[in-house]
């Protein structure tokens, strides 16, 4: 299962690669909303873990695109952004779940598992 990581947190995004390569799954790194419209215009992936803050851009509006490109990857939001108001916008654009910062890598990789196992079932 191939992973688009989108942090722009360089040591935070390592790390996320590392426990989900660690894990079985295959990790491609983005650290802005550039480099996420050049891999999505070339790959596919199975799933999309989005910060929202983003050094030219947000991760909502990553979504909505990602959304029209590949409808069917599930994403997951994980970001410092914790107000309620976020967490609904998340969901509403389809988000198969918002984690928030600090959060616990085995309940990340956990719900990476769950995602990906819905994914599998709607196919």
């Amino acid at each position: 299962m191939k992973i688009l990581v989108v942090e722009d947190d360089l040591a935070l995004s390592a790390g996320l690669c590392f426990e989900l390569d660690m894990n079985g799954y295959i990790t491609v790194a983005a650290y802005n909303c550039q480099k996420v419209r050049q891999l999505v215009q070339n790959e596919t992936f199975d799933l999309a873990i989005l910060d929202v803050n983003l050094p030219d851009g947000n991760g909502f509006e990553l979504c909505r695109e990602m959304r029209e490109r590949c409808p069917d990857t599930p994403v997951i939001f994980l970001t410092a952004n914790d107000l309620e108001e976020n967490i609904l916008k998340g969901y509403d654009l389809g988000a198969e779940d918002y984690i928030t910062k600090p959060f616990n890598i085995k309940i990340l990789l956990k719900k990476v598992d769950v995602a990906l196992r819905h994914s599998e079932k709607a196919e």
